[in-house]
């Protein structure tokens, strides 16, 4: 049984989905460990609020002992799903699968609110054309209004600060004949499109063909982490056609797509490519010194992201990668232990706790002049707590910084 039940539209949770909660809280022995590591528990003291705590509420829901009330629910929403805890218990506990499959449970039994019609209609949204660069532009016109009563859910302080919209995609083209890797794009391309043009870019200088699949679309996770299974089984289902056989190798420049588009290639019967971090992908499996990189006298701090440190323990590529940079100073952000807050749309629904955590981290950021971070949510999210404190720091993507760095060249799209 997968570990996470990717559920078909349905009213109820599926018998699967409340096994797989029972299975995965039978392996929690509440010995606590996990209770220093979570931000969330830290922050309360609060033992609804810790891993533990969780699964025991998700237990007793799933096993109808406990009914799905709004307290219940706000215990859940209020997880970051950093996933620390999971990676320090010595039991195991698949915590991620069992939070996204809690949340399903909840999201079926539970009373349905305005603050739920809204991450449905969002995680439905990203698979329009345009539509992520849209609610981008639409979240800085609404956070430039003033008085609080005109943005939901601290969506003025989530957004202030953070650069003009960008510039919308054009369509991508794949190299003619059989591909080394496929991109993933996903839903954030749009706000992405320079990161795009510079994993194209760094790839091509490689000589790595590269085939960007049309009909390709968000990796999910937004819907499965809202407790969304529907759209997320559509949007898994989706990828899974749009990358089947098209190449060895699946490379996404988000590292919360990799995480999940992982997890896609664990579940996938059969044809689903291996999926890479990009970074881990230029620097095991392409000759990487053959870019001819200039010199960069610039202290670069590294913020390492949750899904990236946590969900596919490959933080080092980064440094690795941005250490062929001649001159480059590499630090690792101080802090990066912790979630910075961003955690898909938690800073959206819970802008107070989100802008706590990432002001803690670049406060740490003082004397870098670049800092990066492999996630769009990650750098747009520390970007804005830069810009509330004044500190004029650029928040890049390490690909950004390596593309920079290489011979001038016409855009490769």
């Amino acid at each position: 049984m997968p570990l996470f039940h990717c559920q078909k539209p349905s009213d109820d949770p599926s018998p699967e989905a409340l096994a797989a909660i029972r299975e995965a809280s039978d392996r929690c022995v509440a010995c606590g460990l996990c209770l220093p590591h979570c931000p969330t528990y830290g922050d309360s003291l609060n033992e609804n609020e810790s891993p533990r705590g969780r699964i025991h509420l998700l237990r007793a829901a799933a096993d109808g002992v406990l009914p799905v009330t709004p307290a219940l629910i706000a215990h859940i929403d209020h997880c970051l799903g950093c996933l620390a805890c999971e990676k320090v218990c010595p039991s195991r506990v698949p915590y991620g699968a069992l939070l996204e499959n809690g949340r399903a449970l909840l999201t079926a039994k539970g009373p349905w609110t305005w603050r739920r019609s809204w991450r449905r209609a969002l995680t439905r949204a990203v698979d329009l054309p345009g539509a992520v660069a849209g609610a981008y532009g639409l979240a800085r016109a609404l956070g430039s209004l003033s008085g609080p009563q005109t943005v939901p859910m601290g969506l003025k302080g989530a957004v202030r600060g953070l650069p003009a919209r960008p510039r919308p995609a054009r369509a991508d083209r794949g190299d003619a004949g059989l591909a080394d890797v496929a991109l993933f794009r996903g839903c954030t391309a749009d706000l992405d499109r320079p990161v795009l043009n510079a994993a194209l870019r760094i790839l091509h200088a490689l000589g790595v063909r590269v085939h960007v699949p049309r009909a390709q679309g968000c990796c999910g996770a937004l819907a499965a982490h809202a407790g969304f299974a529907d759209i997320s089984f559509r949007q898994r289902q989706r990828n899974r056609q749009a990358f089947a056989g098209r190449a060895p190798a699946l490379v996404a420049i988000a590292s919360g797509c990799a995480a999940e588009l992982h997890r896609h290639g664990r579940e996938a019967e059969s044809g689903f490519p291996e999926v890479y971090d990009i970074h881990r992908y230029l620097v095991e499996r392409t000759e990487i010194d053959r870019l001819a990189l200039s010199p960069l006298a610039q202290t670069i701090a590294v913020h390492d992201p949750c899904s990236l440190r946590n969900s596919l323990g490959g933080t080092r590529f980064v440094y690795e990668l941005l250490a062929r940079i001649p001159g480059a100073r590499v630090m690792e952000l101080p802090g990066n232990d912790a979630c910075c807050g961003a955690a898909g749309d938690y800073f959206l629904r819970e802008p107070a706790r989100a802008q706590a955590l990432a002001d803690a981290k670049t406060r740490a950021a003082a004397g870098a002049d670049i800092v990066v971070s492999a996630n769009i949510g990650c750098a747009l999210h520390l970007s804005a707590a830069l810009t509330r404190q004044g500190v004029n720091i650029p928040v890049w993507h390490p690909l950004l910084v390596v593309a920079q760095q290489l011979p001038p060249l016409d855009d490769p799209c």
